[in-house]
């Protein structure tokens, strides 16, 4: 009681299994040190676990662009719930699964407040991460109001953020979609292309959280990204379309994939709303 879970980055042509990563927690009141991540899809898997370099319950974690993860906030000590853990935990750390194991995990910065129990971290569209919230109830830390905004690494080396222009953001699976890149450093073969699920955060679950690589190609800065294939792998839903520039990352655009097979968009018929309907993207 409680860690955070995730879903790592899927790529294109999105064959391997489905991988999932579960960090911090606590056992007994004593806060765990270690990320475990497992195939739940295959028969046999096993949990690979990880140390994280200091114990934490009530993890704050959130998928960034370039596939890596921010991990921050909660305690050293104690469970989740009001006035239940001590030893606020100010060090965020980033884990990078594209590392050799046990060589995922580096240090970031430290901050002043603390960030317990109902405290959450969501990406913003430039890359940077807002950091709100905690209300402890422990006569020692306060309801938090304060805001914070964190700078990952790959906004920090003086380098020229990417962008691109894009008309069509309402997708069909393994549909075609183009875009036009500007990339201060280039060239075009170091360019990643991200899709990251529009979230829900609270209690240390994110809800709706994909991290998705597809498939395109480019001619000079012209470039064709392909859909997702199907609801499996990406959700009906809102993304966060990123360009990258090597670790650069763009600001982001919304698409949405695969429609909107709920209806959510039909609102009931009043008289005194104006619906805004499903209408064009």
């Amino acid at each position: 009681m409680e860690g955070t879970a995730m879903l790592l980055p899927q790529y294109y042509p999105y064959t391997d299994p489905v991988e999932v990563i579960v960090c911090g927690g606590s056992a007994n009141g004593i806060a765990l040190d270690n990320c475990a991540r497992i195939q739940p899809e295959v028969e046999g898997a096993q949990w690979i676990v990880e140390r994280m370099p200091s114990q934490r319950v009530m993890t704050i974690m959130t998928a960034l662009p370039d596939g890596t993860y921010m991990i921050m906030g909660g305690a050293q000590q104690g469970v989740a719930g009001f006035g239940l853990a001590t030893k606020p935990n100010l060090q965020a750390i980033l884990y990078d699964p594209t590392q050799p194991k046990h060589q995922r995990f580096s240090i970031l910065g430290t901050t002043s407040v603390a960030r317990l129990y109902h405290s959450e971290a969501t990406l913003l569209h430039d890359g940077r991460v807002l950091v709100t919230g905690s209300d402890p109830e422990d006569n020692l830390n306060p309801q938090e109001y304060r805001m914070e905004v964190y700078i990952p690494p790959y906004l920090t080396a003086n380098r020229i953020q990417p962008s691109y222009t894009i008309t069509n953001r309402d997708w069909t699976y393994n549909g075609l979609y183009n875009i036009n890149v500007v990339l201060p450093q280039g060239p075009v073969a170091n360019m990643r292309i991200s899709l990251l699920g529009a979230v829900s955060t609270t209690h240390g679950a994110s809800f709706g959280q994909r991290t998705i690589f597809p498939k395109f190609t480019c001619n000079v800065n012209a470039c064709t990204i392909t859909a997702p294939t199907n609801a499996h792998v990406c959700p009906p839903g809102w993304y966060q379309l990123f360009v990258l520039d090597g670790p650069t990352p763009s600001n982001s655009q919304w698409v949405r994939i695969g429609g909107d097979p709920a209806s959510l968009g039909n609102w009931p018929a009043d008289p005194a709303f104006s619906p805004p309907g499903m209408g064009p993207i």
